[in-house]
């Protein structure tokens, strides 16, 4: 049959044309063609400090595309970066929280990632099983130390992870790719930012040619109630006093009960940590600065997706909360900015909701890797959220003076225009930012607004399920 189709010079060459085309599609090289992927994720930065980073406002915001409405549906460290890993909603990875929720243990962290299943079937096991060599340097999951001695996640081609709580600046241990672990104490060198810069750049470095490497560049910054910067950086703060409408917000009988009796933010205190994060930031962009000199040095930088992002954001004193965990905007909003100089136009913005978990099929579309379960979707393409279920577990959490606060569990919904949250109890909130962009004014009992409250708590029924621990309607 071969024969027949192939019987003349003219149709042997073309077949012979078709033949390497199929080998060459089959071969590493090929596989090289698409694109390298860094995926860095800071840890709790809002997205108005971008601008304190140059190097990342230089090389990935003015080269790439910014995301205005970068999102978290559930905003702290472990559900978020379960939800980054594997394209799912909270309520579908069942990581609700750190460690334990509503006093129920191992609702969180990677205790629960793990004996949900999440660990086999991650972002970092798809690739590498699609030829990917993938590398993850920082921060996995809290309680990632408590795993078997030597544990190394599957899917990582590559691994130097903290094997210290969540994390540290100093005096933290690494697990490595080999189960092996390396200690570093308090001197300048193990500045825990610069050490995992000089690990991911060396995996940048060492990484085989002719595979596509996918590296998740994890930093500890700029976590903590004041960030601590590496030396060289100490003292170089510019920014002043922290100024917003909803900072110790005056009047909060609007707002639930457990708000109601919260004390006002330190001011001082706050100015301290704003200033721990700018400091914390400069060597976390001096890390990225390195990044990408390595990828253009030893890779094809043209051909690199970039996606530059957080963890959660960071309430700075908004109606009297510091931290996260929270359904107001200061804690869910992240900053979004890729690149990818092949198919991204450089100083573009975005409108559109894109979520954390969107980032997931982001990254999958791009390398050509099916995502069948994925709850997410590409940010490259054309699709738009209209919304997103808001969902958390009851916790404890903390005021503005670092003072332990009870948060109920909640369901909520969020557009681009309004936020609708229902927590356990029955307590309702609704902002309309088209007229209160600083949250100031719940009208969730407004009659001018109940249709919208009807169709938004009908939205965050259907979609915060299973429920979180601690909430019931």
């Amino acid at each position: 049959m071969a024969r027949d189709r192939c019987g003349t010079p003219l149709r042997g060459l073309l077949c012979l044309l078709v033949v390497l085309a199929t080998v060459a599609l089959a071969t590493p090289s090929a596989a090289a063609r698409r694109p390298d992927v860094l995926l860095i994720v800071t840890d709790d930065q809002r997205p108005e400090t971008l601008p304190w980073m140059r190097m990342v406002q230089r090389r990935i915001v003015d080269r790439g595309r910014l995301f205005r409405n970068g999102m978290v549906p559930t905003s702290l460290c472990c559900p978020s970066r379960a939800s980054i890993l594997t394209g799912l909603f909270a309520h579908s990875t069942q990581v609700w929280s750190n460690g334990k929720s509503a006093g129920i243990p191992d609702t969180g962290g990677w205790r629960a990632f793990d004996a949900a299943g999440m660990e086999e079937r991650t972002l970092a096991v798809r690739l590498q099983d699609a030829g990917y060599r993938t590398a993850l340097v920082g921060k996995y999951l809290n309680g990632y130390d408590g795993s078997p001695e030597g544990y190394v996640p599957p899917g990582w081609s590559a691994w130097h992870a903290f094997a210290t709580r969540n994390g540290r600046y100093y005096d933290f241990e690494l697990r490595h790719t080999d189960g092996s672990l390396t200690t570093h104490g308090h001197e300048e060198r193990d500045y825990s930012t610069d050490v995992l810069r000089r690990f991911a750049t060396r995996e940048i470095r060492s990484a085989p040619r002719r595979r596509p490497l996918f590296l998740m560049f994890t930093p500890f910054g700029v976590h903590g109630e004041i960030p601590v910067a590496a030396p060289r950086h100490v003292g170089s703060a510019t920014v002043g006093a922290y100024e917003a409408p909803n900072l110790n917000e005056a009047d909060v009988l609007d707002k639930p009960a457990w708000i109601e009796e919260l004390p006002t933010t330190s001011t001082l205190q706050l100015t301290r940590h704003r200033r721990g994060v700018q400091e914390a930031l400069r060597s976390v962009d001096e890390a990225v600065g390195a990044l990408l000199g390595a990828l253009q040095r030893h890779r094809d930088l043209k051909n690199t997706l970039i996606i530059f992002t957080s963890d959660n954001g960071d309430l700075w004193g908004e109606h009297r909360l510091r931290g996260k965990y929270m359904p107001y905007d200061a804690a869910t909003r992240v900053p979004l900015a890729i690149r990818w100089d092949r198919r991204v136009a450089p100083g573009s913005h975005d409108p559109r909701l894109a979520l954390n978990l969107d980032l997931t099929a982001t990254v999958a579309r791009a390398s050509g890797v099916p995502t069948p379960d994925d709850e997410g979707v590409s940010v490259l393409g054309h699709a738009e959220r209209h919304g997103f279920v808001l969902e958390a577990a009851a916790t404890w959490g903390h005021d503005g003076n670092g003072q332990g606060v009870a948060r109920p569990g909640y369901c909520g919904f969020r557009t681009r225009r309004f936020l609708y949250v229902r927590y356990a109890g029955a307590t309702e909130e609704l902002y309309d930012y088209r007229t209160d962009p600083w949250e100031l004014t719940n009208v969730a009992s407004d009659e001018r607004y109940a249709e919208r409250v009807s169709s938004l708590r009908s939205r965050a029924d259907e979609g915060c399920s299973p429920r979180p621990p601690g909430f019931t309607w």
